[in-house]
């Protein structure tokens, strides 16, 4: 896996922030996530949980009910 830039990092980091503001609108795009978490940059999932996000992440269970 190649190396990734502080940029790529900080801007994909920057998204998941954006994306867990609105859980309820961006659910598929968080569950999405939460199955990748395993294959995030290290950088990414560090600073992730250097914020407990990822372990808030993990908390999010939210049904779309008709």
């Amino acid at each position: 896996m190649g190396k990734f830039s502080s940029q790529e990092i900080e801007s994909q980091y920057n998204l998941i922030k954006k994306l867990l503001e609105e859980p309820e609108k961006y659910i598929d795009a968080i569950n999405a996530i939460k199955k990748d978490i395993a294959y995030m940059p290290i950088e990414l999932r560090r600073k992730l949980e250097e914020e407990n996000i990822i372990l808030w992440m993990k908390r999010i269970q939210i049904h779309n009910d008709p």
